[in-house]
């Protein structure tokens, strides 16, 4: 999946650059639009993130056009991981990488549980 990212004023930094913290906010755009869109979902996540790791690749610059992209690269009995790109809408540039463990949660039990075969399928696809 791919989206455009449409960067704010407050992403970025005294020197114009966007600021490599706002990155992971980039990823949580990313995983809400494909919760929601992707797997027809509401923002109402039902897991929980356990790890996130950013690779700085190049700089983003004030009103440069950036996108995103997001794939399942691994799909385990209660997790899966989400990987990410993050490009210079314009040619293509990795502006950075970077990847989320997702852990699926029951809220009411305070407990991991695994991932229903109909969230399994949707994620081996994409």
């Amino acid at each position: 999946m791919r989206f455009d990212l449409a960067t704010r004023y407050n992403d970025y930094d005294t020197k114009g650059h966007v600021n490599n913290a706002v990155f992971l906010t980039y990823f949580e755009i990313a995983r809400h639009r494909t919760w929601v869109e992707v797997f027809g979902q509401s923002g109402d996540f039902p897991f929980i993130v356990a790890e996130a790791f950013v690779k700085f690749v190049s700089q983003a610059r004030i009103d440069e056009p950036l996108a995103i992209d997001i794939t399942t690269r691994e799909v385990r009995t209660k997790a899966w991981v989400w990987a990410y790109r993050l490009l210079d809408a314009r040619d293509e540039r990795v502006v950075a990488e970077g990847h989320t463990v997702q852990v699926m949660y029951d809220y009411e039990t305070h407990a991991t549980i695994p991932i229903p075969a109909w969230i399994r399928g949707k994620l081996e696809s994409m």
